[in-house]
Formats: structure tokens, C-alpha cells, sequence
């Protein structure tokens, strides 16, 4: 099957800014079955439709959301400590988005690129290396990097400062509304990969 046309980007850009999960990587079900396995002691349950209808939140404002949906009380330094080993544990079901890896081999080397993700660092890393896209990268900004998740306009402001390009000369690709709504807040241009890709709650 051939990928779609890479999106046409203004002469002026310099930068090309990646989300991780949705964007780069379809992390989903590593994810999803991370938090399913993390809240069993809470006798929690998190349905596939209630992580689908809120991608590109942060792992605090995730739990937040479950708390406020079940009344159940989620400790959210407990998952920080716990998730990472646990989503290693799932890293076989991460799959590169075709679209976004194509996009990110053909501008390595021509424009400076970064990688912008709410998620802990090392869940961003094993999901870089799972499909094989690490090295591609001169900036990876995580959530320990800002300690605010988007749609703070901080994580995309801190890859365009690492990178030492102007906000408004970097072009960001998104899966998410929050994402999207924090790459406009911090000056930046920005595609949505959505239509390039979906990825399948019944698989997760």
C-alpha cells in the first residue's frame, strides 16, 4: 500500500516537532494494557473507549479523569513508579506509523528534528528504539523535562529551544486535540496525522 504525499511545509521551517504515541508510534495498546495491569489492586477498571476518547493526555490527567469518572481514587505517584517496567513488558505490540517514519526519514539530515511527548522518558525511549527511530533525533523532550503535559504550549517550547529554532519556524505533527491546542499556543504550525492513520481499539 503507498503512503500518503508528505504534507507541503512553509519554505521557512526549520524544525519538524513529533508527538511519540499516535504520532510516531502506535503505542496504544502498550499502553492501555500497561494501565489496565497497573490499576488491577485498585479493582479499577479503564474500558478501551475511555482511553480512546482521551489520547494525548498526560498520565496525571488521565487518572484524573478516571477518578472523577468512577469515584476511585487512583495514586498517580504509584503508576509513575510502576508503569515503566510494566509497559516494557508490552513493548512487542509498539508498531512505527508508517506515515509519520516516512516523514522523519526524508527530512533527517535536511531539517533539525525533535520529539515532544507528555509520557515518562523511559517509555518515550523504548518506544523510539522499538521502531527504530532513536538516532533520528537531535532533541527528545519528555514530561520529566517540563512537569506539565499538553495542552501547555511547555513541552513543544522546550524542544524549539533545545533545537535553537524560533517557535514559529517549527512545523508540529499531532494525533491529539490537546496536542494540536499546545503546538498553536506555543506559536507553531502543525499537522494532524489523523487522517493518515488510525489506530484500533478492538486490537488493544
Amino acid at each position: 500500500m503507498s503512503l500518503p504525499a508528505p504534507p507541503v511545509l512553509r519554505s521557512e521551517v526549520q524544525a519538524l516537532i513529533f508527538d511519540c504515541d499516535g504520532t510516531l508510534a502506535d503505542t496504544f495498546a502498550a499502553h492501555y494494557r500497561t494501565f489496565r495491569e497497573a490499576l488491577v489492586p485498585y479493582k479499577v477498571e479503564m474500558t478501551a473507549a475511555f482511553y480512546a476518547a482521551r489520547l494525548g493526555l498526560s498520565r496525571r490527567q488521565l487518572l484524573a479523569a478516571l477518578t472523577e469518572e468512577t469515584g476511585m481514587p487512583v495514586d498517580d505517584e504509584d503508576l509513575r513508579v510502576r508503569t515503566p517496567a510494566m509497559f516494557l513488558g508490552h513493548a512487542a505490540a509498539i508498531r512505527a506509523i508508517p506515515f509519520s517514519e516516512n516523514l522523519v526519514r526524508l527530512h533527517h539530515g535536511r531539517l533539525k528534528l525533535a520529539v515532544a511527548s507528555a509520557a515518562q522518558r523511559p517509555m518515550v525511549m523504548a518506544s523510539l528504539g522499538a521502531i527504530g527511530l532513536t538516532d533520528f533525533f537531535e532533541s527528545i523532550v519528555t514530561i520529566e523535562d517540563t512537569g506539565v503535559g499538553k495542552p501547555a504550549p511547555d513541552l513543544f517550547l522546550k524542544a524549539a529551544t533545545n533545537l535553537r529554532v524560533a517557535p514559529g519556524l517549527c512545523h508540529v505533527f499531532e494525533d491529539s486535540d490537546q496536542g494540536i491546542e499546545a503546538a498553536h499556543r506555543a506559536g507553531m504550525t502543525v499537522t494532524d496525522i489523523r487522517p493518515y492513520y488510525q489506530s484500533d481499539p478492538a486490537e488493544w
